[in-house]
């Protein structure tokens, strides 16, 4: 039977690679197949059928034997099906209250992806650091990571802990915050109540909203597709998936709109340079004619995806290169840190690097985020058609166009009414205090429509739990007793993304913020925090568990699509 076994799976293969690649066999040695068969007429009927659609495969073909380049063949890969391979899977509507596909195939292991080492924040003393600093991020790949291993059958102790970043889990959503005013830049808006998985602390959610537009507002936008056409891009959740994802891209942009079109694997090539958005079918067709084959030398493509942004630029305007790739680099730079020095060469060139991750397998999540973080743009994981959808359909204007960058946030907490705290996640987003004032110092980026989450675990002053006071020689260990009935202030820094001006804007937190039956946003918040620790196995996690974060999510408003899909995505872990 393990013969059997064998030959039928070579049956597969073979079909396959017809399929996938226009692979010219020769009929001989698929009847020597079937002949090394013969002897079990259970094995042959296994084979008839699968003979039948590799002959129907191989009509026409070239008598010629032409060497297969699909590298990323796998029957047994945790590689999404259905929505991916092929025509786009249908597009949920806001309006329809459908989920994503989640038609996945069988979740195999993630040994060969790469992540980050993440080291979450514990809780400090408001005397000792009164501040908390770090930069914002918009970024939402570690959701639609998490969503493609869930849905894939990963359990809790199958997931990568350094793949849950929880700030993107959080910022993957929309909430009911409030919009900005006439001159401002965020609208802010602030909650606190009792903490689910911890008696003793407060839980604060704090969301900055920016205004909303509709791309067509935009001038223009000078777009460079760079994209991965290497051998590991070949499976159905890579380059057929990307090149569906670009279609929507496409069909969103306008006359105003100038696209360049790059490639790499074994060595760059440049497909067009400067064509109008509104040539919609020019660019689709060129995108669909890319073929998957050879190394990756992501330097190579990087380089000249630079030059030709530079070739088109926009003063003032938005110059942006989307670079899309499973992040297999194996030729020129491939090391992070040498990703990381490369990148923060290029962005004083004033083109912005977003970074779109597909895949499975092999995927290395910590090279891409890396590009996306020091070259000035957001990072994004698409995993089905819908993803694409919301990346370049719902949020295209926010995710193409910066609004505001180098965007710092600094809280100080008031030690009369706090005496610890803990910033939930971003802790790849930390900074120093002194970079808060720094001009030159990196931050994140913000676009039209944007928000952003930040929840911070709060230990007021007549909690029970002890937050350890160093002993200082010249520093008075007692709180300064102010007379402010201020919790906390929160600044935020940014700059205008033409000008380089800078401006700063100030939010204060209170008691009044306070409530003992939070909203429907808190409730969805805390839920997908504790889902979080619980993935992550949080040394803060308390009292999470599923079935209470779960008993959170009746109380949230799980109209929105997205979120009534992360209500699945509890059920499926539970």
């Amino acid at each position: 039977m393990q013969e059997i076994s064998d030959s039928y799976y070579s049956l597969i293969v073979l079909k396959e690679t017809a399929n996938c690649c226009g692979l010219i066999v020769r009929m001989e040695s698929i009847m020597s197949t079937l002949k090394k068969l013969a002897a079990s007429c259970l094995a042959l009927a296994l084979c008839l059928g699968v003979l039948s659609g590799c002959m129907s495969s191989l009509q026409g073909a070239e008598s010629t034997p032409t060497k297969s380049t699909n590298s990323g063949l796998a029957l047994n890969s945790a590689q999404p099906n259905g929505g991916l391979a092929g025509a786009p899977s249908a597009t949920p509507s806001e309006s329809d209250g459908s989920s994503p596909s989640n038609d996945y195939l069988p979740y195999n292991d993630f040994s060969d992806e790469e992540y980050a080492l993440i080291t979450e924040q514990g809780f400090y003393s408001t005397l000792a650091r009164p501040l908390s600093t770090f930069s914002s991020d918009v970024d939402t790949a570690s959701y639609a990571n998490l969503r493609r291993m869930i849905k894939s059958g990963a359990g809790l102790g199958d997931i990568p802990v350094d793949a849950v970043r929880i700030e993107e889990m959080l910022n993957y959503f929309s909430y009911d915050y409030a919009t900005p005013a006439s001159n401002e830049l965020f609208g802010m808006t602030s909650q606190v109540a009792d903490c689910p998985w911890n008696p003793d602390t407060k839980l604060l959610i704090m969301g900055f909203s920016t205004e909303k537009i509709d791309y067509s507002q935009i001038a223009g936008s000078n777009l460079v597709f760079l994209v991965d056409v290497s051998g590991s891009m070949s499976s159905s959740d890579k380059l057929p998936l990307l090149q569906d994802s670009f279609d929507i891209l496409i069909e969103g942009l306008n006359a105003n709109d100038r696209v360049s079109i790059v490639t790499y694997a074994g060595q760059e090539r440049v497909i067009c340079e400067g064509v109008p958005g509104s040539e919609k079918a020019k660019l689709s067709s060129a995108i669909h004619s890319l073929k998957a084959e050879g190394s990756t030398n992501g330097q190579a493509g990087l380089q000249t995806a630079y030059d030709i942004a530079q070739k088109f630029f926009i003063e003032g305007g938005n110059n942006r290169i989307i670079m899309a790739s499973d992040g297999d680099l194996n030729v020129g730079i491939r090391s992070t840190s040498d990703l990381y020095n490369y990148v923060t060469q290029q962005r004083a060139s004033g083109v912005y690097l977003s970074v779109l991750g597909f895949g499975t397998g092999n995927y290395k999540d910590a090279k891409m985020e890396t590009l996306a973080d020091h070259g000035n743009g957001a990072y994004y994981y698409i995993d089905c058609i819908e993803e694409a959808q919301k990346v370049f359909g719902e949020d295209l204007c926010g995710n193409l166009v910066t609004l505001a960058k180098d965007v710092k946030l600094q809280v100080e907490f008031n030690p009369e009414h706090v005496k610890g705290y803990r910033l939930i996640g971003y802790e790849n987003r930390a900074m120093t205090d002194q970079d808060f004032n720094n001009a030159a110092a990196d931050a994140g980026e913000i676009g039209w429509g944007h928000q952003i989450t930040v929840a911070y675990e709060l230990v007021m002053a007549d909690s029970k739990i002890d937050i350890p006071i160093p002993e200082l020689k010249y520093q008075n260990s007692d709180p300064a007793l102010s007379g402010s009935s201020e919790w906390l202030t929160c600044t935020v820094r940014y700059k205008d993304p033409a000008t380089d001006e800078g401006s700063e804007d100030r939010y204060t937190i209170a008691a009044e913020s306070y409530t003992a039956t939070p909203s429907a946003d808190w409730n969805f918040a805390a839920a997908v925090i504790e889902t979080g620790m619980i993935i992550r196995d949080s040394g803060h996690r308390g009292s999470a568990s599923l079935d209470q974060a779960s008993r959170l999510l009746d109380n949230a408003n799980l109209e929105d699509s997205y979120k009534k899909e992360f209500a699945e995505l509890m059920q499926l872990l539970g």
